[in-house]
């Protein structure tokens, strides 16, 4: 059985905590009200956070394409279903 959007963005947002280096709390990440440059989060944290998500769940995160996805968790959570990630 797959997780459940709740479970997957539990562990984006532990992804987000961890690459950030605190910068952004899990709080943060999960205030969908701005994206994740408006709360800090620097341009090298997004290259990380590309890797953490490749590397986790085994995508493939085409950076000249649309990132937008990138900038909230819900985003990525949907990013990663479209990948067929549960």
């Amino acid at each position: 059985m797959g997780r459940t959007d709740v479970e997957l963005s539990t562990e984006v947002t532990g992804l987000i905590v961890e690459v950030s280096g605190g910068i952004v709390s899990a709080e943060q990440a999960r205030d969908e009200t701005a994206n994740l440059l408006e709360k800090g989060f620097s341009s090298l944290s997004f290259l990380q956070l590309v890797d953490a998500l490749e590397t986790r769940y085994g995508v493939y995160v085409d950076l000249e394409g649309d990132t937008r996805f990138l900038g909230r968790v819900s985003g990525i959570v949907g990013f990663l279903r479209e990948q067929n990630i549960d």
